[in-house]
């Protein structure tokens, strides 16, 4: 199982807040369950404005 951490950036205060975690429970690879899950994380942590949505995945940080 993967688990993925998301992260709240605020632009204005420069500060990271954890505001949850997604954990993949496929067994197998589909080919785009990295994709599906960072859809599933931009839907379900939506940033108000004047933050981002940064999600690790695996120690690779993508901003949404």
């Amino acid at each position: 199982m993967t688990t993925i951490t998301v992260y709240r950036i605020d632009k204005v205060l420069r500060r990271k807040e954890q505001v949850g975690t997604l954990v993949e429970r496929r067994k197998t690879d589909r080919g785009n369950n990295i994709a599906g899950l960072l859809k599933l994380a931009a839907n379900r942590f939506q940033a108000p404005p004047g933050h981002k949505i940064q999600v690790d995945f695996g120690g690779i940080l993508v901003e949404l």
